[in-house]
């Protein structure tokens, strides 16, 4: 049964224009972020697809059993095991008024070219193309501040072929002084209000990180890493669209029993390691500056007794 026969042809029709023989170059990825632009597309032209989804680790994502109960099939329907998207080389049948259907239409044939070469061929890196425009649409600027530039900073030092931390990993000043400023802008535009329950943990994360990046540099990369998913998994609670109440329920009770509070706890042993190496290097800068002076002394006493 369909019960959302518009959300069941948008897709259908979207896959058709995109990708009628189910190449893999148009996976899961680019299905769930086109879909969601052509959701936000056809809102401005007053046709409601109701999508569901809701804010997650990179933009927006389908949550998949409303949307099995919405079109009558599952989103692994059309997104098969190679990841490709299925070979859709007509459009089915429709139930939905042709006023409906030509908005629709047109509005995707839009949508697709926009990725589009001259030729017909997929922009090359159309992927991150998309997945700008989705974070476009982002509720807010931390989003886009932290996922899309501070994350990306972080991860152009991984290896190329196997994205991972180089042994030999030392941040200049110059990186340093880049993360710093990453870290400035994302604190200056954090969603405070929104965010309460986590505001306080996420400066302490903040204020870790900083002590991070001049005592235990790699630590950056998992911590950075963690904070994103304990976020995301905040963010979806609150910024989402066309999903059952009793789900959200579900979401927001299993943070506040189980993610949070294993969050804090991880956060808190590592601060507490990270400032007893903070600690350390207080004492040693302490040590050398009464070296320092010292050293100063008795070049003072030298230089006074050659002059006598």
């Amino acid at each position: 049964m369909v019960k959302n026969p518009l959300l069941k042809y948008s897709i259908e029709r979207l896959l058709h224009e995109a990708n009628p023989e189910g190449g893999t170059f148009f996976g899961g990825t680019a299905f769930n972020k086109m879909i969601f632009l052509l959701y936000k597309r056809l809102q401005e032209n007053d046709v409601d697809l109701k999508l569901p989804y809701y804010w997650y680790l990179q933009g927006s994502l389908i949550e998949e059993n409303q949307f099995e109960s919405d079109v009558g099939k599952s989103r692994l329907y059309y997104i098969t095991s190679d990841h490709s998207s299925r070979r859709m080389m007509s459009v089915p049948i429709t139930s939905i008024s042709a006023d409906e259907k030509q908005i629709i239409d047109q509005n995707i044939q839009t949508l697709v070219q926009h990725y589009k070469q001259t030729n017909g061929y997929f922009k090359k890196g159309y992927l991150d193309f998309l997945l700008d425009d989705v974070y476009e649409k982002a509720p807010y600027d931390f989003q886009r501040a932290f996922n899309r530039k501070f994350v990306p900073f972080l991860n152009s030092f991984k290896t190329p072929a196997r994205r991972e931390i180089p042994v030999s990993l030392s941040f200049t000043c110059e990186n340093i002084e880049a993360i710093e400023t990453f870290l400035d802008n994302s604190l200056r535009v954090f969603p405070n209000e929104d965010m309460e329950r986590i505001f306080e943990t996420y400066l302490e994360w903040d204020d870790t990180a900083r002590i991070a990046i001049e005592y235990d540099q790699k630590r950056i990369f998992s911590m950075t890493d963690s904070f994103w998913k304990m976020f995301c998994k905040n963010l979806r609670i609150i910024k989402n669209e066309n999903i059952p109440d009793a789900l959200i329920h579900e979401w927001d009770s299993l943070f506040t029993s189980t993610v949070f509070p294993e969050y804090q706890g991880t956060l808190h042993k590592l601060r507490t390691s990270l400032l007893k190496k903070w600690k350390k290097g207080q004492e040693d800068d302490k040590e050398i500056d009464n070296l320092v002076k010292k050293l100063n002394f008795i070049s003072r006493n030298h230089l006074s007794k050659s002059e006598n």
